[in-house]
């Protein structure tokens, strides 16, 4: 969430999945999703196979990606390590790209906890400042979450070196939009419109997308050691405020 790397991913625009957004009788906003992925990847048989095989295609793949490289990597000596024939595999997947979406994805869940907005049950707030500050204690464990787990920040390397361009992207946006954590993420935004906090002069998937190249070269500046972790989630939500927040 502020969303940092999960709207690193999202080129948002309208989503075809729905939400649904209510109150609890604490006066937090809880969100109902679906678990795992709600898109277009992998291929829906992919769903139905034993759970020691999912992880085992999972951490043999990740594995690869992480010292290899997305371009690097081989899909054959993926399917010989993990031990099943060509046609499983890709009876499961309709390619390489398909694969390494769907490990940035699992890696991503795992490493800040499947996301957690509605575990977090964000406060349903009329105080900008408390919706402000509740949005930046959010955005700062998620991203450390994230720099906290080397498989998933191998595979942010190979995201970002890829370039924004890249078809992969395309294809990884397509599908973060069938997750119901977009949903929340939207929600959230939108309660900050309606409160007065988030600026409504300019549509909200517009600011994402500006958002999006800021935090990938967050990523890049960090990768290439000319600024700190700590640094990139400051930056992070200095500019994600100025970007958002309602003009008086």
């Amino acid at each position: 969430m502020v969303y940092g790397l999960a709207l690193c991913f999202f080129d948002v625009r309208q989503s075809i999945y729905g939400f649904e957004l209510h109150r609890s009788c604490e006066g937090s906003l809880i969100f109902d999703r679906p678990v795992g992925l709600t898109g277009r990847m992998p291929l829906a048989r992919y769903e139905s196979i034993d759970e020691s095989l999912k992880t085992r295609i999972l951490d043999v793949s990740k594995d690869e990606f992480s010292a290899h490289g997305f371009e690097g990597a081989s899909y054959n000596k993926i399917i010989q390590k993990i031990g099943i024939s060509k046609g499983s595999m890709y009876y499961y997947f309709e390619n390489k790209e398909d694969l390494f979406i769907t490990c940035v994805i699992d890696a991503f869940a795992h490493a800040t906890g499947g996301f957690d907005f509605a575990k977090a049950s964000f406060p349903l707030t009329e105080d900008k400042p408390t919706y402000w500050n509740s949005l930046k204690a959010v955005s700062s464990k998620q991203w450390n979450d994230v720099f906290q787990h080397p498989v998933l920040m191998s595979l942010m390397r190979q995201l970002v070196s890829l370039g924004s361009d890249h078809p992969i992207f395309h294809k990884l946006n397509a599908e973060c939009e069938g997750l119901s954590e977009y949903g929340d993420i939207m929600a959230i935004l939108e309660h900050g419109v309606e409160i007065g906090a988030i600026r409504d002069d300019v549509p909200l998937h517009v600011l994402i997308r500006m958002n999006t190249e800021y935090e990938v070269w967050l990523m890049q500046e960090t990768q290439e050691g000319r600024m700190n972790e700590q640094q990139a989630i400051g930056k992070f939500f200095e500019m994600f405020k100025r970007l958002f927040e309602a003009r008086r």
